[in-house]
């Protein structure tokens, strides 16, 4: 269910004796919000997990038509709160659905990519959070268009270069450096740590490179030895 700003009331209080949770009536005590249909919800805002309805003990409890059961609002409950802009803007109402997050994708290099020695990679990241999601070229094109179906407003989308072939030693060192020039370049905080030092992720080694010889091939020129090795 979609809320925008001005139908919710954020950063409220409760000292006890006025909601009970309604599958075990045990009181609740904490910071809640108000929706305009008149419910109550555990929390400073739907941004704030985990999320659980609350009841007034005068109330009789309803059933959650989302989940099934009774009160079982949690962090997965399609329960949203977007900016009055973003609302007005795309003209939602409280049954629209909602622009949905980023949601992770492993990227696998191409053929052709390979050939080519490199490959795009995409990443979405929230604004408030150091959380970072890869994504397809497809997710990426409806953030950055601004599409309506995805949530624009609170995520953060980038991409870079990574190679994927040739000397394995030059490729580990250009893509770290791609790595710390984008987290410097946008500001993203622990974005190496995504990473965890696999800087030469993907790479593969291309037809008639990486051979080896157990000495039974290959002379020294200027020795006339035997040559074992790569």
């Amino acid at each position: 269910m979609y809320f925008p700003k001005s139908q919710i009331t954020t950063n409220l209080y409760t000292n006890g004796r006025e909601f009970i949770y309604p599958n075990s009536s045990q009181e609740y005590i904490g910071y809640y919000f108000k929706t305009s249909d008149g419910n109550y919800f555990t929390g400073r805002n739907p941004n704030d997990p985990p999320i659980q309805e609350i009841i007034t003990e005068i109330q009789s409890p309803t059933e959650d038509a989302e989940e099934g059961e009774m009160g079982s609002y949690n962090t997965s409950a399609n329960l949203y709160l977007v900016p009055n802009v973003y609302a007005f803007a795309v003209d939602l109402d409280a049954n629209s659905i909602p622009p949905l997050p980023p949601f992770q994708v492993i990227n696998l290099p191409t053929e052709e990519e390979y050939q080519i020695n490199e490959f795009q990679r995409y990443f979405a990241t929230k604004f408030n959070e150091i959380k970072y999601i890869e994504i397809n070229l497809e997710q990426y094109n409806k953030f950055i268009n601004e599409e309506p179906i995805v949530d624009y407003n609170l995520y953060n989308v980038f991409s870079f270069p990574w190679l994927i072939s040739g000397n394995r030693n030059k490729v580990y060192d250009i893509n770290k450096n791609t790595v710390e020039r984008t987290q410097n370049l946008y500001s993203l905080q622990g974005f190496k740590s995504y990473f965890k030092n696999r800087y030469d992720q993907y790479f593969k080694y291309m037809v008639g490179s990486n051979l080896k010889t157990d000495g039974t091939e290959f002379l020294i020129q200027s020795t006339n030895k035997l040559y074992t090795g790569l």
